[in-house]
């Protein structure tokens, strides 16, 4: 028999964070994929590496399934070879973001979980709040692929087959000759995608690991807000002729990337404009007003007891508003959790209803 403790609430129970109701689907799907809101939380996970938690972002998940329906229609390219195709982006992307874990401690910082999609992590590595330390954590995914490069071209170069590609085109690369065996295949994948993950974490857009190092740059001249500012902007342009030269090459892929991209940046412009709204002092003395006179009667009448409860809950609601600001201030907005999110998210609310 379940103790009472134990057992689960009723089927809409209520989130004093959210302020809302919550049926059990949306519990479900924030046990497996945490909060819906937050694109980076999208993701289920797989275990764990040295200490760190391992998470497979959900359109990580949808790509999969839909390379997979793609090869079953294609003759000379099966779902055999697909499968081991995506076998190897896994194992290269697992590979990325441990890098980045390698040095993000090596600078003194943590990093705890990793969120992985099909151009590397989405959870940065909580590195020291320094711009070197930020830069050179940054930059580790990318200096990975940099190391395995000559490593796959000497492989290739040894089979005779070419090492330079079209990268619009790997099909046709993977179709001559030379790749005649599994494990030729194997090398020409590991080749190709390697090189297709570095060309794509240079380019200077969020969550794309270009991105965190332009921020990390800026962060010297600009201060930490104003470069979160002017790359989560760059990443708008950027996403759009990314967008446009993807429609224009009839390439769904780059699609996929640049409308996440944009979807990413636009969330987390929305977190900073929230941020900004919570740190006005204004907001912060009306909360605290209430509490500024001492002066009740000994004996309280219900409706001036209900009003005091009100006023000690906004008073630890500001409390807490301001932990989560101060370490939005020295860890940056990615560093908050699920709960620290949600309790942004109902302090902002409540101030723009009231």
């Amino acid at each position: 028999m379940t103790p009472p403790a134990a057992r689960p609430g009723p089927p809409d129970s209520w989130d004093e964070a959210d302020e809302q109701p919550r049926s059990w689907a949306r519990i479900a799907f924030r046990r497996i994929f945490g909060d819906g809101e937050n694109l980076l939380d999208w993701a289920a996970p797989m275990g764990s590496i040295a200490g760190v938690r391992v998470r497979i972002h959900l359109f990580f998940l949808v790509f999969i399934v839909a390379r997979m329906l793609w090869s079953i229609s294609r003759d000379s390219f099966g779902p055999g070879y697909m499968a081991l195709s995506l076998a190897i982006l896994v194992a290269l992307v697992v590979a990325h973001e441990l890098g980045h874990c390698v040095v993000c401690r090596a600078v003194g910082g943590e990093a705890e979980e990793v969120v992985l999609w099909p151009l590397g992590g989405l959870a940065p590595c909580d590195a020291p709040p320094l711009w070197r330390a930020q830069l050179l954590t940054a930059l580790a995914g990318p200096a990975l692929h940099v190391a395995i490069l000559p490593l796959t071209s000497a492989a290739l170069a040894a089979i005779g087959a070419p090492v330079l590609f079209n990268p619009l085109r790997v099909g046709l690369y993977l179709a001559q000759p030379r790749f005649d065996a599994w494990w030729t295949i194997a090398l020409g994948w590991t080749h190709v995608l390697n090189a297709l993950l570095l060309l794509f974490n240079l380019l200077p857009m969020l969550p794309l690991d270009g991105g965190r190092a332009l921020e990390a740059l800026l962060w010297r001249s600009a201060g930490r807000r104003g470069a979160a500012e002017r790359t989560l902007q760059i990443g708008f342009l950027l996403a759009g002729v990314l967008g446009v030269g993807a429609l224009a090459s009839d390439h769904g892929m780059i699609l996929g990337v640049a409308v996440f991209c944009a979807l990413y940046c636009w969330i987390e412009w929305q977190r900073l404009r929230a941020v900004e709204t919570l740190a006005d002092p204004a907001f912060a003395r009306a909360a605290w007003l209430s509490l500024s006179e001492d002066d009740s009667p000994p004996v309280e009448t219900p409706s001036e007891r209900r009003e005091r409860l009100r006023q000690e809950r906004e008073a630890r609601q500001q409390q807490e508003v301001d932990r989560i600001l101060a370490k939005i201030a020295k860890h940056g907005m990615r560093s908050l959790t699920r709960a620290e999110r949600r309790t942004l998210r109902a302090a902002t609310k409540r101030k723009r209803q009231g």
